[in-house]
């Protein structure tokens, strides 16, 4: 499988030193007396103030001190850490072609990502999502904060299965439903849904305030529509419907024209909306969509 290949140290040593840029929620500035104010965390200075009892004598500003007698305490604006989650579709459309593997590569292009968040200690956790009888199945890992701590997400990787209905909206759904503080969303998926079904999904996130990053994921073969011509009988993977189709160099172009349609419509909702949009068409090209792509969804060097 090629979900393997997000715990190879070749790969790993390539996102080494990368970070994922997140907006971050910082504290109110300090306009009042607050006696014992507890300082947060971040390194950016914000202000000054008159000391109180009960301060924390580090933040002293001693040069005000020393040529003013005057106690004053410096304050900084605190950095939250941001939950991040990466939800990979495992709907039945991701095991097809079976040749292509791309629920691997979604896989793959989801753990580099969260390797890549994990440098900056946040909470980063992996989920699995499709839908089964009009219900959406959400499976995660715990959170992990440390890039120490990667590891953990292969026993994971070793139960996913494909299977389902895309049921993107569903999804997000659930995830908004945890009640959890709004982070980063990352979807992973091929994103086989109709755009009623993915604009709601990717909205209700932005409404929620999430910071949403889309991956927009195809198999090699599938993107080409590499087929041999001739007469089929297609069984939709998701849905069951059966139907009889003669494949040649025009239904193969038009097919061609269909998936440039697709991506372009949810490209350009994605560019409105400010969800940041990356195309990953092809596990031939990982190491291209790295270098590429990877910065279109805010990783940076």
């Amino acid at each position: 499988m090629l979900a393997a290949r997000a715990f190879e140290p070749d790969f790993l040593r390539r996102l080494d030193g990368l970070m994922m840029q997140a907006r971050r929620t910082r504290a109110p500035r300090a306009g009042r007396r607050i006696i014992g104010r507890a300082q947060g965390s971040g390194i950016e200075l914000e202000d000054f103030r008159e000391y109180a009892p009960g301060d924390d004598l580090r933040f002293l500003d001693w040069n005000a001190l020393a040529r003013l007698d005057d106690l004053k305490v410096r304050t900084f604006r605190p950095e939250r850490q941001i939950e991040i989650t990466v939800m990979v579709d495992a709907s039945a459309s991701m095991a097809l072609p079976a040749a292509d593997d791309k629920l691997g590569f979604a896989l793959t292009l989801g753990a580099g990502l969260a390797y890549i968040a994990m440098s900056e200690n946040d909470p980063v956790r992996i989920a699995v999502f499709s839908g089964h009888g009009g219900k959406a199945r959400f499976e995660s890992t715990p959170f992990f904060r440390r890039r120490e701590s990667y590891g953990e997400f292969h026993a994971f990787f070793d139960t996913v299965r494909c299977g389902g209905e895309t049921r993107l909206a569903a999804a997000t759904a659930h995830l908004l439903g945890q009640r959890r503080p709004p982070g980063v969303a990352i979807i992973v998926s091929d994103f086989l849904v109709g755009p009623n079904d993915y604009e709601t999904a990717l909205g209700d996130l932005l409404a929620a305030h999430y910071e949403v990053k889309a991956v927009h994921v195809m198999g090699d073969r599938e993107s080409a529509v590499d087929y041999p011509p001739g007469s089929y009988r297609v069984r939709d993977c998701e849905t069951g419907v059966m139907r009889d189709v003669s494949f040649g160099p025009r239904e193969a172009e038009a097919c061609r024209r269909r998936i440039a349609a697709h991506a372009d419509a949810l490209a350009d909702f994605c560019k409105r909306r400010g969800v940041m949009y990356a195309r990953a068409f092809g596990a031939s090209r990982l190491d291209d969509i790295v270098a590429r792509e990877f910065p279109r969804l805010g990783v940076i060097a």
